[in-house]
């Protein structure tokens, strides 16, 4: 090994802190190469906008009112905060070691190389489908909002078709482009949240035309759901609406793990992706928390206009409760406006979506866990094989466009999806755990680490036991009345990576890698990129 002084990306120089660096990593090769290899073409401003907003989509500004008819104003605001926090520990995890070897894939890399290769192929591959099947899912999102102004069903396929090409496009265009696109529309969602966090206050003191000052009179008459699925008593009732928002939280920060799949094409990877980690905070306090809360202060969680839209479902804004809190306060216009930003967002969610799921089988390809031909790079960066292959499942799209059955098998195999983020979280941080065990046993001390939190390692296991938990009891309603197929969909995400990961180490034998030989270096040299293995 030889070894080489940290980067600090504030003062852009060395710092006096030694850290080994590999004496040779054959994907890691200098910026200048004319072999095949990925762009660090994201600016910092692309990250940090993309790590904020980037995968907001219909989670918050749909989702966010079936939590509030759910568990009520305050349990709606409780369930966010509690799973915000802990998916905002599980970033500072994946960001410790992200900013500690920019050059790895991600925690498919971490994982193998820190826990057992099995892991990370099963954690590949299960993070690779979620991602794959969630594109399609926001896809079909955004061209039901569409039939808030447009009621024809026969439009669907249309629709449906525009923005699958709009996505491809996008992602063939290059990481300076997809980038550039995905900065503009998170400022559009940033500036969109600020906004009804602003009509939301002056709806609730009076300002609206209904001129109804509301203060917190739903926070102190029906904090909680006493009414959740007719369950008895009130206690249970509560306590279970509670637990269901944890869930549908879980799902609205679905995504935020694919800031790992951004690392390879990252300007100055050590500072962007530190400050990326902590912007985190910002998209958890401000996006969620914040205005889940103003949102509440607006409506009851008994209100028909909120519980008829959720019932029906669709997905179209009228079961937003910004829309449902612009409808009953009287204000004209600006629901059409959410909406069109509804539309924006689960467009810009799937187009991110898309970019995630090519650039893990990328990664997959890299480490030998996909055939090699995934790892193929175009001369703008683009990984060309591995897109289009990804993009062929997003066709599932057309699924919902068509009658009974195939639209109840889409709706089915995006249910598969829900707890693929959370069984993602636990591996983090379980790859977290061993790489600190890891360093302890070889006494290196961590701080030869770029970027690290105090939290760590309690942290770590704090996220790794909660999700276990709230994995585990999240099919419950499927018990009572008892659904074979909602309780399939709802847990198979589990014997599917379970099943990755026996079948892989089995096959390859690997074996769960020792702390005193784990490879606790970084591969990442200043001014390098990450090389095509295929090439």
């Amino acid at each position: 090994m030889s070894s080489e002084k940290v980067y600090d990306p504030e003062k852009g120089s060395k710092s006096n802190l030694d850290v080994e660096v590999a004496v040779h990593d054959d994907r890691v090769v200098d910026g200048a190469t004319e072999d095949p290899h990925m762009h660090r073409a994201l600016k910092g401003r692309h990250v940090s906008m993309i790590a904020i907003a980037g995968t907001i989509g219909t989670g918050l500004f749909l989702g966010s009112g079936k939590a509030i008819a759910n568990g009520g104003p305050v349990g709606a605001v409780l369930g966010y905060l509690i799973v915000g926090v802990l998916v905002g520990m599980m970033m500072y995890c994946l960001g410790e070691m992200m900013v500690h070897d920019p050059s790895a894939g991600g925690f498919i890399e971490f994982s193998s190389r820190y826990v057992d290769p099995a892991l990370g192929f099963a954690m590949g591959w299960q993070f690779w489908f979620q991602t794959a099947m969630t594109a399609p899912v926001e896809v079909v999102a955004a061209s039901i909002v569409i039939q808030y102004w447009d009621k024809a069903n026969n439009h669907l396929a249309i629709y449906v078709t525009v923005m699958l090409l709009g996505m491809v496009a996008i992602n063939l265009a290059g990481v300076k482009y997809f980038g550039e696109f995905e900065f503009w529309f998170a400022f559009i969602k940033i500036i969109t949240v600020v906004g009804l966090c602003i009509m939301c206050l002056v709806v609730d003191l009076g300002g609206a035309p209904d001129r109804d000052r509301r203060g917190f009179r739903y926070w102190r008459d029906s904090p909680f759901n006493n009414d959740y699925l007719d369950i008895v008593p009130a206690s249970k009732a509560r306590f279970l609406g509670f637990w269901a928002v944890l869930t549908q939280a879980a799902f609205s920060y679905g995504g935020m793990e694919g800031l790992a799949s951004i690392c390879l094409e990252a300007e100055n990877p050590r500072k962007t992706m530190r400050t990326a980690v902590r912007a985190i905070f910002y998209r958890i306090v401000l996006l969620y928390i914040v205005s889940l809360w103003l949102a509440g202060m607006c409506i009851s969680p008994d209100d028909p206009n909120l519980l008829q839209a959720n019932a029906e479902g669709g997905g179209t804004g009228a079961q937003s409760p910004f829309v449902v809190v612009i409808r009953t306060s009287g204000i004209k216009v600006l629901d059409h406006i959410v909406n069109a930003v509804v539309l924006t967002s689960a467009f810009s969610s799937g187009n991110e979506f898309l970019y995630s799921s090519s650039r893990a089988l990328f990664m997959l390809a890299q480490e030998g866990q996909a055939p090699r031909i995934f790892a193929k790079v175009l001369p703008n960066g683009v990984p060309i094989v591995a897109l289009a292959f990804t993009s062929l499942f997003s066709l599932l799209a057309y699924l919902n466009c068509g009658a009974g059955g195939a639209e109840e098998a889409f709706n089915w195999l995006a249910n598969i999806t829900t707890l693929g983020s959370m069984l993602t979280w636990c591996g983090i941080a379980f790859t977290h755990i061993r790489f600190y065990r890891g360093m302890k046993a070889q006494g290196v001390s961590r701080d030869i680490l770029p970027f690290k939190s105090f939290l760590m390692p309690w942290g770590a296991y704090c996220v790794l036991c909660s999700f276990i938990v709230i994995i585990f009891f999240s099919g419950w309603t499927t018990l009572k009345p008892w659904s074979a197929s909602d309780f399939f969909s709802t847990y198979i995400n589990i014997p599917f990576m379970a099943l990755l990961y026996v079948g892989w180490k089995i096959v390859k034998k690997t074996k769960l890698v020792s702390l005193t030989e784990m490879d606790v270096t970084s591969h990442y040299v200043e001014g390098s990129v990450v090389r095509s293995k295929l090439h």
